[in-house]
């Protein structure tokens, strides 16, 4: 009797274990479509058809990590805050565990690798994230309004970006991010910029 052929999620699933598997042992650059194809138990065609690059293949795996670990996207969280304040703390953190489970290990490869890959993938990952982070940040200012905070609705993209951009480079440079420091941003620069004076 032969095994049964996985399909869909659950071969996604695998696919995607045998990635970020190759990853931890051996880093981004070591993840080929072969190595993936054996350890996941599937064949290399079927891998090609979804994947056009080795370097894609590891940017979704990573990406599917992320949302296992977050159960969901940043931008799906059920906000609680009862004002602006609280909604963007909560969304921070979540944020943070994002950054965090992607990992200095993640970031340091990735970084490696960007140089010797088409950047189409890169930017394809880099777009879809922002527009979750502009969502996210989109969805805190509505219920802000909503609870009748005096918020700006016409923030530019850059400042819709710039908490999750503030961590992503603290992340980079190995800075300590924690609940206190996202506090000060929030205080300090978040809420002045998009509250009206």
């Amino acid at each position: 009797m032969g095994k049964t052929r996985r399909r869909g999620v659950v071969l996604e699933a695998a696919i995607y274990q045998a990635v970020r598997e190759i990853i931890d042992q051996d880093g981004i650059e070591a993840v080929t479509f072969q190595k993936v194809a054996a350890a996941a138990g599937t064949s290399k065609p079927v891998i090609y058809r979804r994947w056009d690059t080795p370097f894609e293949l590891a940017i979704a795996a990573i990406q599917d990590k992320i949302r296992q670990d977050n159960q969901g996207r940043t931008d799906e969280l059920v906000l609680t805050g009862t004002n602006l304040r609280e909604d963007l703390l909560q969304v921070l953190q979540r944020f943070l565990i994002s950054v965090n489970t992607f990992g200095r290990h993640y970031l340091q490869s990735l970084l490696a690798e960007i140089s010797h890959h088409e950047n189409a993938s890169l930017r394809k990952m880099i777009d879809y994230g922002a527009q979750i982070d502009i969502h996210a940040l989109e969805r805190v200012i509505q219920r802000a309004h909503a609870r009748g905070e005096s918020v700006r609705t016409d923030l530019t993209t850059d400042l819709k970006l710039l908490p999750f951009d503030w961590i992503r480079y603290n992340i980079l440079i190995q800075a300590d991010v924690d609940t206190a420091r996202l506090t000060q941003l929030i205080d300090d620069i978040l809420l002045p910029v998009y509250l009206r004076s």
